[in-house]
């Protein structure tokens, strides 16, 4: 949620929207430790499909690993994050704790497979198949507020005549059901990020003023006994 200001205010995690580096550096870490984690790991997002895997680091701020919209981990501790102003932040964690998979789907994203590379990933390197995960689809833009052009409806092999109204979180919902996960697994936000209920930010109704929400998953470190 924001604070009543758009880009570069308290609430905003956007890298290069959050204002001075030092910024937004510092909410990262104050988030961290009132979770108890020891470190947050961000990507410079681009709207693709790559997707990184973060490990532990002694940083205390946000850890920039590289280029790409998605981020996974099997290590206890690490803060991963995506930023978001209208696309879906999907959150994707194994039922038994093992890793977990954060990513950014714009249209590009999920158009061009992020869902889908980054369940591959977890069962290629984890042993965690799409029937051992649960996925979340975060706040984004809703489908009545989602107006798009021919070349967003031709990228997910529909007709791409005219203007018409699309449900982006729909579609990962059912590409997620598609390679496997549970239909009882797959939970979606009802919020809109342009309409409501609450106050978000979103780039379809803010333009470039609007500043960028952060999404966080994570393993909680292990409590000794």
């Amino acid at each position: 949620m924001k604070d009543g200001a758009g880009a570069g205010s308290e609430s905003d995690f956007g890298l290069t929207t959050g204002g001075h580096s030092r910024d937004v550096s510092l909410r990262y870490e104050k988030l961290c430790g009132a979770l108890g984690m020891a470190s947050s790991v961000v990507v410079r997002q681009v709207h693709g499909v790559r997707i990184l895997e973060a490990d532990s680091n002694e940083a205390r701020g946000p850890r920039v690993i590289g280029e790409g919209d998605g981020l996974i981990t099997s290590d206890q501790g690490i803060l991963l994050a995506v930023t978001a102003a209208d696309c879906v932040p999907v959150f994707v964690a194994d039922i038994s704790g093992r890793c977990v998979a954060l990513l950014h789907a714009g249209w590009r994203g999920a158009a061009g497979g992020i869902l889908e590379a980054g369940l591959s990933i977890l069962e290629r390197r984890y042993g965690v198949r799409p029937g051992d995960v649960a996925v979340y689809l975060g706040p984004a833009i809703c489908g009545t507020c989602y107006e798009v052009g021919g070349d967003v409806l031709r990228a997910f092999a529909m007709d791409g005549s005219g203007q018409t109204r699309f449900d982006l979180r729909a579609e990962l919902a059912r590409r997620a059901q598609l390679a496997g996960v549970s239909r009882e697994r797959v939970q979606r936000s009802e919020w809109c990020t342009r309409c409501g209920p609450v106050n978000l930010y979103s780039h379809r109704a803010q333009g470039a003023g609007a500043g960028r929400m952060a999404a966080f998953l994570g393993l909680v470190q292990a409590q000794p006994v």
